[in-house]
Order: C-alpha cells, then structure tokens, then sequence
C-alpha cells in the first residue's frame, strides 16, 4: 500500500494536529528523559545492570515499548554489552558512526532498536533512532533511504540517520519528537498493530437468553458505529481519523 502524496506535508499535520495522546506525553516527557539517561550513559563503564534494566522499561525511557523483552539476555551478557556500549559512545571524533556500529558485529539483542536509542539520549540533536516502527513508518511513506538494504549496518544507519535529519528540518521539530511522529503514523496505518493484547480475567457467564444476546450484540454495534471517529479512505484504503477528511467526499486530505 503506497504511502500519501506529500509524507512531509502529512507528517506536519500529524506534528501540529496534538492528536494522540500517548505521543503528546512522549514530547512532554522529553527533557526530563534525555537529561536522565543521557548522564547514565555518559559514562558506560560506570553503568550498573540495574541502569540498563531500568531503561529497557517504557515506565522509566518514556518512548519506546518492547525494549524490555530483550532484558534477560542483555542482562545475561552484560559485562559484554556495557563494553560495546562504550565502543558505541566512543568520544573520539575521528572515528564515523558507521565503523563503530559495524564494529559490534551482529550482537544478539543489543540491534539498532537498543543502541540508536542510547545514541539518541546521548546525542539528542545528532542521532536519531532506527527500529522497527520508524523503519515500518519510513517505507510506508516513502521516506526510506535508497541504497540503505545494501549497506551494513553501520552505513546503513548513517543513511536512515540522514534522513531523519532532512525529515526533522522539514517539519522543524526535534529527532525525539520526530521517533514519536513515526509512532503516530503507524497508528494511523494500522491501530491494532503496535498494541499488546491481554488477556481479560476470567468471568464467570450468565445466562442469557439468545433473543436478549441477538439484542445486546446489535445495541453495541450500533453503539460503536455511532461513536467511532474514523473513516476509510476511498482512494487508499487507509482508516483514517475524520480530522484527515478532506472536502472531497470519501477522501482523506493525503489523496483529495
């Protein structure tokens, strides 16, 4: 499924509309996130197993979810990982990106959706963050690097790292605040994709009768058509919030 038109002129949208509110809190939670873990890892090889632990936790990063299914065997290996860490945050200015990342090799785990976070908190206004829903939301739009699915990591993230850069000037906002658009504009795509599903605790059922449950079921129904605040766009088939609707009956601004 192709992606809008303008990406740039829907991202600004989705930037100024302060819709979501998951991602509105991501942005308030900005400064105070970057200077706490920005002075944790300004000093890896002070960093305890607890440090890590804990920014591997959506409660204490305020941005990312999922980092903490990788806790265990980060934690496994952490003397390991704290020491490429500090390969990573190497200060050394003549030393690319590209050769310190392709220096870790292929660590299990400890990928692009771990470190360029680190980078991020470390180097908020030089290193943008490279995962699955930044990648998920750059391709969508068109915004993914060409020659990037060539290149080794390294390169590859200097590519995709570019690109935020071009992406953030174009919408004048910060690379924090952008990881936390593409977030938004997965949602947009897909809203059951990036969500956990639990599991509901277990009720006991009562009795009722199958003409009450036929009734019940088409009340909600009702119900739920009546208060949902989305449409489906003609053109690419996208659901959409009806704040995207264009003039153009059946069309989201993206494609009117």
């Amino acid at each position: 499924m192709s992606g809008p038109a303008d990406p740039i002129a829907y991202l600004r949208r989705l930037h100024a509309s302060g819709g979501h509110n998951d991602v509105q809190q991501m942005v308030r939670d900005r400064d105070s996130a970057i200077a706490r873990w920005g002075q944790v890892f300004a000093t890896p090889d002070r960093l305890e197993p607890e440090d890590l632990a804990q920014f591997l936790e959506f409660e204490h990063n305020r941005h990312w979810w999922g980092l903490q299914r990788r806790r265990e065997a980060l934690l496994r290996w952490f003397p390991t990982v704290r020491a490429m860490i500090g390969e990573l945050l190497d200060p050394d200015p003549e030393l690319p990106i590209a050769d310190r990342i392709d220096a870790l090799g292929q660590p299990q785990e400890f990928d692009q959706a771990v470190w360029s976070p680190i980078l991020l908190v470390t180097h908020p206004a030089v290193y943008g963050v490279w995962n699955g829903i930044s990648e998920a939301a750059m391709r969508r739009l068109g915004l993914w690097p060409e020659g990037a699915d060539e290149a080794s990591t390294g390169q590859a993230y200097t590519l995709v790292n570019d690109m935020l850069h071009l992406v953030r000037a174009e919408i004048d906002t910060d690379l924090w605040t952008l990881d936390a658009l593409w977030w938004a504009a997965e949602k947009e795509h897909d809203p059951t994709r990036h969500f956990t599903t639990r599991k509901p605790a277990p009720r006991t059922a009562a009795k009722i009768s199958p003409v009450r449950k036929t009734k019940d079921l088409q009340a909600r129904k009702a119900r739920s058509l009546a208060a949902a605040d989305t449409f489906v766009c003609e053109e690419c088939w996208t659901t959409k919030p009806s704040r995207l609707a264009s003039s153009r009956p059946g069309r989201c601004v993206d494609c009117a």
